[in-house]
């Protein structure tokens, strides 16, 4: 029983190299094919990557679906309301891994956040920013692998509203954080980064 099971094993590894040879002699003919041609040989090369790729790929987004939350802050004794809304794009980030002979592609959406200030049922400013906003601090090669992960109100100082934000690359802790001043009365903006002392 185990001669005949290892005479099929034989023959079907035997039929697989065949078909691997096969298919390698056919790129390396198309290949030097185009180098007589017109010396390109990119798309073919990539043209058989896709051909004979690991079917195992999984594609997830992070959210799943675009979304918008939005969270309100009122400070009644200044008769003050902050609204920011965190809105997901239809841009993002890629990371992509292997796991036990799978391929996963997460793709991290971005966000933008728009920030609307009421005083006194008057709306004073209604702006919107994304991770491109802020490229002249966290640099635009950063930019390129980070999200805008977090914006929030955090505290009312004299005539100063207080934000903070971060934006970070997915599943790691490398991040950008920064203050986002709000003056009231000059109704400007003034960033300033964080930089964490404990570290």
């Amino acid at each position: 029983m185990s001669k005949h099971f290892l005479i099929i094993l034989l023959t079907i590894l035997f039929f697989n190299c065949n078909e691997h040879k096969k298919q390698s002699k056919t790129l390396v003919k198309e290949i030097e094919k185009a180098k007589k041609t017109d010396g390109k040989t990119d798309s073919i090369i990539n043209l058989h990557k896709e051909k004979f790729a690991d079917k195992n790929v999984v594609e997830r987004y992070f959210p799943k679906e675009n979304e918008i939350t939005e969270f309100d802050t009122i400070i009644a004794a200044k008769n003050l309301k902050i609204s920011i809304e965190n809105k997901t794009l239809d841009t993002y980030v890629t990371n992509e891994f292997e796991s036990q002979g799978t391929k996963y592609i997460d793709k991290y959406r971005d966000y933008e956040k728009h920030l609307i200030i009421n005083l006194a049922n008057q709306r004073i400013l209604d702006t919107v920013f994304n991770k491109k906003d802020f490229d002249s601090l966290a640099g635009q090669d950063f930019l390129k692998i980070a999200n805008f992960h977090a914006y929030w109100f955090n505290k009312m100082e004299n005539d100063t509203l207080e934000f903070f934000g971060v934006i970070s690359k997915p599943e790691t802790d490398i991040s950008f954080a920064f203050y986002h001043f709000f003056d009231l009365k000059s109704r400007t903006f003034e960033i300033k980064e964080f930089v964490d002392e404990k570290m």
